[in-house]
C-alpha cells in the first residue's frame, strides 16, 4: 500500500472516532444517561481530563503536549521515514488516527470524551481502541512479527 492508503486509514479512524463521540454527546445532552445494557457492555458519557484509565486527573496540559509530539513523530515515521513494512505502517496509521481524535478533544474541551465500558474495565473511546490496536501491531512487528508474516 502506498502512503495515500495509510493516510486514508488514519483519516477513517479519526472520522469514526469523532462521529462516535458526537453521537455519544447527543445522547447525553438529551437529558438521559446513555446505556446500552447494564452488565457486560454499557455506554457512559464521561470527560477524562487525565491520561489513560483516568490516571493523573487535571494534568491534561501534559497529555496535550505529549500527544502533539507523538502526532509529529507518527507523521514522520508513517510518511517520511521510508519505512516499508505494511503491518508496521498500518499500526502507525491506527495510532495516528486515534491520537488525532483524542487531541481534538483536548484542544476543544480540555478533556477526552470516553463512553464505552466493557464489564468493569475503565471507560474508553474508539480512539483508545485504535491506539491500543496500533501499538499492538507495532510491538508485534518490533518483536519479530515479520518472520511470521513473511515480510
Amino acid at each position: 500500500m502506498g502512503n495515500l492508503q495509510y493516510f486514508l486509514i488514519a483519516l477513517f479512524v479519526f472520522v469514526l472516532d469523532r462521529l462516535s463521540k458526537f453521537l455519544a454527546g447527543v445522547g447525553y445532552r438529551g437529558g438521559h444517561p446513555i446505556f446500552f445494557r447494564n452488565g457486560f457492555f454499557s455506554l457512559h458519557y464521561v470527560k477524562n481530563s487525565g491520561g489513560a484509565f483516568g490516571l493523573f486527573p487535571r494534568k491534561g496540559y501534559l497529555f496535550l503536549l505529549i500527544t502533539v509530539i507523538a502526532v509529529g513523530l507518527l507523521v514522520y515515521l508513517l510518511f517520511f521515514s521510508g519505512l516499508r513494512q505494511s503491518i508496521t505502517k498500518l499500526g502507525l496509521a491506527f495510532l495516528l488516527g486515534g491520537s488525532l481524535g483524542n487531541l481534538v478533544d483536548r484542544l476543544m474541551t480540555g478533556a477526552v470524551v470516553d463512553f464505552i465500558q466493557v464489564w468493569r474495565a475503565p471507560i474508553f473511546n474508539l480512539a483508545d481502541v485504535a491506539i491500543v490496536t496500533g501499538a499492538g501491531l507495532v510491538i508485534f512487528m518490533l518483536a519479530g512479527g515479520s518472520r511470521f508474516l513473511g515480510q
